[in-house]
């Protein structure tokens, strides 16, 4: 008789990871198993922060989370405090790099080792190279079919990802197991994505990162925005200002960015400073940006403007440009180059204190799977540690009570 399982866990992301790890602790490794369609384990965390593994932020709340349909999701047990807390107990200690934390070594190999060490100390079930096709439940156990083989499990976690990373095997296809169970995927798009736009009034700017208060317009109206840094690429616009407004792009009309420069300033305290420098009688034209903004840029605005002279109307239109710099929007990079999924399985058929299915009993959803993405900056990564310790507290809880 083959083995029954106390959890299976499809997926050996970091959420996956993270509740192999709790739940192993609590049930015995050998009764978790983790089963991952790639050759090894945690091979997209490596990816994360830029190979740093950007873990956390110091303002996490709701407001940084983003969902397609919506759903009230919390942190008050399992928040940053929690996560940096549980890392040190696997021997990851943590440096802050505003307001990001990072494991010391920034090497997000050290985070991957860490959990899988703890892991192999556990003597938990690790299963490489195998795509799970179908999952079903016969009577109270679930079947959970390969090409190849079955694995029987009590319970079952699905940590499977979304659809982006399809080169570390999140291409969506793993929506279908929750489907079988009557659960939907939500519209997807990318998010934390680069930005497409007219190149017109972007040239000579490749390599140039500025500070900026960025928002998304939809036929002249804001739809959403973000202060951060702006990279001027050869195709359009990067950086974490941009990243956190990529996801609303999709299915805009006429959708166009406006880039506001130097927005810790108002625009009249803009206005009477460059009123000011005017009066310096070897100020041209050209440099009337200089020392105020990155010099290309400057004398972008100053062309785009047409600007000739230093009458109070030029300065104010440029004025205007600096503070509602516009670029016309031409698309995104696509879920190939995205970080992050935009959309998932939907958060009303799934209890949100436990991330159990309301469909299907001992089914949970957890990370990026479901229907919630964070913004740019360590809080993709807090989701899937909070939603992972919610369902492995939950199956600990229960299991408990079954055996007693």
């Amino acid at each position: 008789m083959s083995k029954v399982y106390g959890v299976a866990i499809v997926g050996g992301g970091f959420s996956g990871l993270v509740a192999a790890e709790k739940l192993s602790k609590a049930l015995g490794g050998e009764n978790v198993i983790v089963i991952e369609r790639n050759d090894r384990v945690g091979k997209k965390i490596l990816a994360t922060g830029n190979g740093r593994c950007n873990l956390t932020n110091v303002d996490i709340s709701e407001k940084r989370y983003h969902s397609v349909m919506g759903g009230e999701i919390g942190f008050e047990n399992y928040g940053e405090r929690s996560l940096i807390e549980y890392f040190n107990s696997l021997g990851v200690n943590v440096a802050e790099e505003d307001g990001r934390i990072y494991p010391s070594s920034f090497q997000a190999g050290s985070v991957v080792d860490a959990l899988r060490l703890s892991l192999s100390s556990l003597g938990t079930v690790v299963k490489t190279g195998v795509y799970i096709q179908k999952i079903t439940k016969d009577g109270k156990v679930f079947k959970l079919k390969y090409s190849g083989g079955e694995i029987t499990s009590e319970r079952v976690i699905l940590s499977c990802g979304g659809k982006v990373g399809k080169q570390y095997g999140t291409d969506g296809t793993s929506y279908a197991l929750a489907e079988h169970f009557g659960h939907f995927a939500t519209d997807l798009f990318p998010s934390l994505v680069q930005i497409k736009t007219d190149r017109e009034w972007i040239k000579g700017l490749k390599g140039l990162k500025i500070k900026a208060k960025i928002k998304l317009l939809s036929c002249g109206k804001e739809i959403t925005s973000s202060t951060g840094d702006v990279l001027f690429t050869d195709y359009g616009v990067s950086g974490n200002a941009v990243f956190n407004v990529s996801a609303y792009v999709h299915g805009l009309k006429s959708p166009e960015l406006s880039l506001e420069f130097l927005p810790w300033q108002s625009e009249d305290d803009v206005f009477k400073f460059l009123c000011a420098k005017t009066k310096l009688g070897y100020i041209g034209t050209e440099d009337i940006f200089t020392g105020v903004i990155n010099k290309l840029l400057g004398r972008l605005i100053v062309k785009r403007c047409n600007a000739q002279k230093f009458t109070e109307r030029e300065v104010a239109s440029l004025t205007k440009e600096l503070k509602d710099y516009r670029l016309k929007i031409e698309g995104t990079l696509g879920f190939d180059e995205a970080q992050v999924t935009h959309g998932g399985i939907c958060l009303k058929d799934i209890d949100l204190s436990s991330m159990e299915s309301k469909l299907e009993n001992g089914l949970y959803l957890v990370g990026e799977y479901v229907d919630v993405d964070g913004d740019c900056g360590g809080f993709n990564l807090q989701w899937a540690y909070t939603s992972a310790s919610i369902a492995a507290a939950d199956i600990k809880r229960r299991s408990k009570n079954d055996q007693g």
